[in-house]
């Protein structure tokens, strides 16, 4: 008990701005009121600062006589209705934003093809249809797939590799999000790879378009920039900035490296704290699985020149295999190496942890 003590006494918390924080005292369109007018405007008591918490609004100009305005506009009303979305999808506890699905991978997750256009040993076909050929309320994910794949008598590590890269399957928690993601209203649906770009380019416009003195031009990019981090503290996963202007991708890195860490930090402390140990060991390997894959994503955002492609396309996936805590990147496990470019990236994960 001491020991654990020591290490809670010794991890420093990690203290970012709350989403409410960040939007409770965005700029506006007027400086400031007159002295007895601002409570009648904005409200007064905590009820006004509940009221202007959950929504974003940029700054418009009165003149629209000026087309350059009327294309401006336009990425800010975008961006405000993306962003809503992305609030209101978290306030209904659903993860935000997913930038590596697209409408492809939710057609693999949602729609099921004909069964005469699969042979019934092929993996899409298994994934779709049983053994009697009846369908499947929905399709197995990559999980599942693994599963059956030992069960005919493959090896864990190969298993997962099929089930990865010659199949149509999903991780579980993707396609989760997928499915559910179809089934929730408009308003507050979460924003897949396409949804999340048009955001991305909609604040650019509002940041980019705002070149003049004025203080309404001064307000939106104050505003875009606070948007810019707003999205970088809501990926739990790492996301290289995805913004083409340096002040923005700035704002993004440096929020969304902080809350990477503000999950290290936390994972860490499950691990030490008595109840976790209390619940037993799968408790134990939850949380340091939870470390472990956050500590790749830091690992990922501290050297963004490394390994461009596997940004894109590896996975990394903790296990309990025989009783030890193994990493798989791609479907393979760290610990084997099949050529010398997964050699290097098996050093690169080591030098991760």
């Amino acid at each position: 008990m001491q020991e654990q003590a020591a290490v809670l006494a010794r991890s420093t918390p990690i203290s970012l701005p709350t989403i409410d924080t960040m939007l409770g005292n965005l700029p506006t369109a007027h400086r400031a009121l007159p002295i007895g007018h601002r409570g009648a405007a904005f409200g007064i008591g905590r009820s006004a600062k509940i009221a202007r918490a959950r929504r974003l609004r940029f700054v418009y100009f009165a003149a629209l006589d000026d087309d350059r305005h009327d294309t401006y506009h336009e990425h800010l009303v975008t961006a405000e209705v993306l962003f809503g979305r992305v609030l209101a999808a978290c306030s209904a506890g659903l993860r935000p934003m997913a930038p590596a699905l697209d409408y492809a991978a939710e057609a693999r997750a949602t729609v099921r093809p004909p069964r005469a256009l699969f042979h019934a040993a092929t993996l899409e076909y298994r994934r779709w249809y049983d053994q009697g050929g009846d369908a499947r309320a929905e399709p197995l994910t990559q999980e599942a797939l693994t599963t059956q794949l030992v069960a005919d008598g493959l090896s864990m590590e190969d298993a997962r590799h099929r089930a990865a890269h010659r199949s149509h399957a999903l991780p579980a928690v993707d396609q989760a999000w997928l499915i559910d993601r179809r089934k929730t209203q408009l308003n507050k649906r979460p924003l897949n790879q396409s949804e999340f770009q048009t955001l991305i380019d909609a604040i650019e416009g509002a940041y980019q378009g705002a070149t003049g003195t004025s203080h309404a031009e001064r307000a939106n990019r104050q505003i875009a920039l606070r948007v810019a981090s707003m999205l970088g503290s809501l990926l739990d996963e790492f996301v290289a900035s995805p913004f083409k202007i340096a002040a923005l991708g700035h704002a993004f890195s440096e929020i969304h490296l902080a809350h990477l860490r503000r999950t290290i930090e936390s994972s860490r402390q499950a691990e030490s704290a008595s109840g976790v140990l209390l619940a037993g060991p799968k408790a134990w390997f939850a949380a340091k699985a939870a470390r472990m894959r956050a500590e790749h994503q830091i690992g990922l955002a501290m050297s963004p020149g490394a390994f461009p492609a596997m940004r894109l396309t590896a996975y990394p996936v903790v296990a309990v295999v025989g009783g030890k805590l193994r990493t798989f990147v791609g479907g393979f496990s760290r610990g084997r190496s099949r050529s010398h470019a997964e050699d290097s990236m098996s050093a690169a994960f080591a030098a991760i942890g």
